[in-house]
């Protein structure tokens, strides 16, 4: 048995390549696109696996050794089923011809019938040739009549005249095996070797379900994949569908609707809120550039001078961006507070006797990455000391990539931040990013920034809200009632 690779640019080609180099009965093993280019332009490939018996290959070797030069190239050409007709046919013939008569009654072969089969053994090379160019003509003017499939195949068993004695008879060799046995424990024993070299080609399977790299059965897949979706990263996502696969019976695990009630429940007891998230006297607000920390103040501002009636003052320590102090001065004289701007540490010393008139004092810190030192020490010398006991809020974008989220709350602990204020919820359509915050920093929320409008598009946060943007269930409520 023979296995060989063939690559070309496209099916047909590759297919022509198969039936020209091992012929019409060639089995195809695997058939892939390949990735890589093909040759020097750059072109896609496909890649044909194929196995052919020696026996077939023989067969087909044999009928071109017997065509002419101008003959073989259109029986190359000619359709499959014509190539097996032809090959099948020229076999037959030459096995009829050189196979030894049947011994039926005489166990004994008379001088004359020896004769007779070394005639007929030994017809000339030019009858052969001719009779396979009649057969292609017929063949290729005959193609309506080749629908039937290839006839068995025939095993050529060699015959040798016995030479001749000058005695009358001779005795016959009994075969102990029929050419038709042979030539099945010839097929297995090919198709063995088949199998064997098939197993050690690389093959490319179909992906399993969702959440099986995770051990996690088939009935958890269908949640394990709508939570993902909302964002929540495959790792605490297994976790979640592990804890529920341990806490309810291999039964209830086929009912979708409790098991999505019941990692509902999880979600909601899991979920860390700041019970008093206007508490302290000091609040400062910190986060990268562009995260909403100017908006998510004035909006908490708003909150609290509006419907909690405290007196607040606002103070800015970002005098490196053009217009930010400015900006912050002139929502300062809408609420009608006091406002100043920190440039040192120094000043925290001369303003700490102004901040006994106000119930709190809410500080617009510079916005930073924080990837290098040098930027860790000018946002430390721009807060106040612990000895004010300020409270420090992380800003962050819920519509970053749950990789940069990740990396900025591992960069700002070193400032010792008490919660997290998620803004841009309007913005993002995976809200998955604020749980794995919370679980991997193990903070609590404070507030969320649902819009741009001052102050109405700002919540404090809460776990029913949470759960609602991870599941979207008002969403999907929304939808049913337009629908009706």
């Amino acid at each position: 048995m023979q296995v060989k690779k063939f690559e070309a640019r496209t099916m047909k080609e590759a297919l022509e390549m198969v039936k020209s180099q091992m012929g019409p009965d060639a089995i195809i093993l695997s058939a892939r696109d390949n990735n890589k280019s093909f040759g020097l332009v750059g072109e896609g490939s496909v890649e044909i696996t194929a196995a052919v018996s020696e026996e077939t290959l023989q067969k087909k070797r044999f009928t071109e050794s017997r065509l002419r030069e101008q003959d073989r190239e259109r029986f190359l050409k000619s359709p499959a089923r014509q190539q097996k007709e032809l090959i099948s046919r020229m076999v037959e013939s030459h096995v009829q011809k050189t196979q030894a008569p049947k011994i039926t009654q005489r166990r004994y072969i008379e001088i004359d019938d020896e004769q007779e089969l070394a005639r007929q053994q030994h017809l000339s090379e030019e009858r052969v040739r001719a009779a396979a160019q009649r057969a292609l003509h017929a063949f290729q003017e005959q193609d309506e009549l080749f629908s039937r499939a290839a006839t068995k195949k025939a095993a050529a068993a060699a015959y040798s005249p016995p030479k001749a004695a000058p005695v009358v008879a001779v005795p016959a060799v009994v075969a102990a095996e029929s050419p038709e046995i042979v030539a099945l424990k010839s097929e297995i024993a090919g198709l063995r070797q088949v199998i064997s070299q098939f197993q050690q080609i690389p093959q490319s399977f179909a992906g399993t379900h969702p959440g099986a790299d995770y051990g996690l059965p088939y009935d958890l897949s269908f949640i394990y994949e709508k939570l993902t979706k909302a964002g929540i990263s495959p790792e605490i996502a297994a976790k979640i569908l592990t804890k529920a696969q341990e806490s309810l019976p291999a039964l209830k695990l086929k009912n979708r609707s409790l098991i999505e009630a019941w990692v509902a429940r999880h979600v909601l007891d899991e979920t860390k809120i700041a019970s008093h998230p206007t508490a302290g006297k000091i609040h400062c607000f910190v986060g990268p550039a562009g995260s909403g920390k100017t908006s998510s103040l004035i909006k908490m501002a708003s909150q609290m001078v509006i419907r909690e009636g405290k007196k607040i003052a606002l103070f800015t320590t970002d005098t490196f961006k053009v217009g930010s102090a400015d900006q912050m001065k002139i929502y300062a004289q809408i609420l009608n507070v006091p406002f100043s701007v920190i440039r040192s540490q120094n000043d925290w010393t001369n303003l700490v006797r102004y901040m006994a008139n106000v119930d709190c004092v809410l500080v617009d810190c510079t916005g930073m990455s924080l990837k290098n030192q040098n930027e860790v020490q000018m946002l430390k010398s721009l807060l106040p000391s612990q000895a004010l006991n300020p409270v420090i809020h992380l800003v962050l974008s819920a519509n970053s990539k749950d990789s940069d989220v990740t990396d900025l709350g591992g960069r700002y602990s070193v400032i010792g931040y008490k919660d997290v204020i998620f803004t841009g919820l309007d913005e993002s359509s995976q809200h998955g990013t604020i749980y794995n915050f919370m679980k991997r920093f193990d903070v609590p929320l404070h507030s969320f920034g649902i819009g741009p409008r001052v102050p109405e598009d700002f919540e404090f946060a809460t776990k029913e809200r949470l759960l609602d943007l991870i599941f979207k269930i008002t969403q999907l409520k929304n939808q049913d009632l337009e629908a009706i």
